[in-house]
Order: C-alpha cells, then sequence, then structure tokens
C-alpha cells in the first residue's frame, strides 16, 4: 500500500513539473517585446559609440547678425541673433554694436549672452540713444567669450 501511495505521489509530481513547464514557456509576444527592445538598447549603444568615436572637438564659432526693431517705448532698438555654428559652448558671450559715421564711431552698445551652446542660437536686444539712421553703417562683432 505505501508503495501505491509512493507511485501516486510521483505521478502528482510529474503533472505539476508538466504544468510548471508550460507556465514557464514564453508566448510570441514575450519575445517579440524582447527583441525589439533588444534592438533598441543595441542601436542606441551603437549610435552613442559612433558619435563618440567621430567626434572631433572644436572651438566656438560664433556669427551676429543684427536688425532694426524699433518698437513705440524704445524707437532706436536692434534685435541681436548669435549663432554658435561651432562644436564647443561659449560662455559670458559679449557682443558689441556701433554705429559708424565715416571713419568715426558714433555709440556703442553691448549686449552679453550668458551661454551660447554649440549649435545654437541666442537672441537679444539692444537700445542706442541717438537714431541709428543718422549713422552710415551698424558694425555687429563678438568682443570676447570665455570657455567653460
Amino acid at each position: 500500500m505505501e508503495e501505491n501511495n509512493e507511485l501516486g505521489n510521483n505521478k502528482k509530481g510529474s503533472q505539476q513539473n508538466g504544468s510548471d513547464e508550460r507556465d514557464n514557456k514564453k508566448n510570441w509576444l514575450e519575445w517579440v517585446v524582447f527583441g525589439i527592445s533588444l534592438l533598441l538598447v543595441l542601436s542606441i549603444l551603437g549610435y552613442l559609440g559612433y558619435q563618440t568615436y567621430t567626434h572631433k572637438p572644436s572651438t566656438a564659432d560664433l556669427y551676429v547678425q543684427s536688425w532694426p526693431d524699433p518698437s513705440q517705448n524704445s524707437p532706436n532698438r536692434y534685435h541681436v541673433l548669435l549663432e554658435n555654428k561651432g562644436g564647443a559652448t561659449a560662455e559670458t558671450v559679449i557682443i558689441e554694436l556701433a554705429l559708424m559715421k565715416g571713419d568715426q564711431e558714433v555709440e556703442t552698445a553691448q549686449l552679453e549672452i550668458a551661454f551660447a551652446p554649440q549649435e545654437s542660437k541666442r537672441e537679444g536686444w539692444v537700445g542706442f540713444r541717438n537714431d541709428p539712421g543718422k549713422a552710415d553703417t551698424l558694425i555687429a562683432r563678438v568682443v570676447s567669450y570665455k570657455k567653460p
């Protein structure tokens, strides 16, 4: 009788192991999600590795544009656009706009921009005391910047 009980227990144990094996099998949806996740992670790591390998360090390349942008309260206002086309960040950028009449400088205005990250654009405005229309030329230039 004890042998029958042992055989019965063995049958029950083997039946439970079979159901556990079926429960542990992954269905097709889990494999698809796993494959897509693995592909995304590997492609991101590959992209970052490629960017690290091909990156060439360069300095900031600052380009300044300006144009009149008068308002009712500030008729002598100019809009200034700073574009960093380089591969490095520029810190504490000082831009100078000078009104010229002939060879003589009539008036200057300065604009300070805290940060200009690589491949970015920053905007600002400057105001002149005198009418810029009386000057021949407006010269905009970057006076200085620091490397962070």
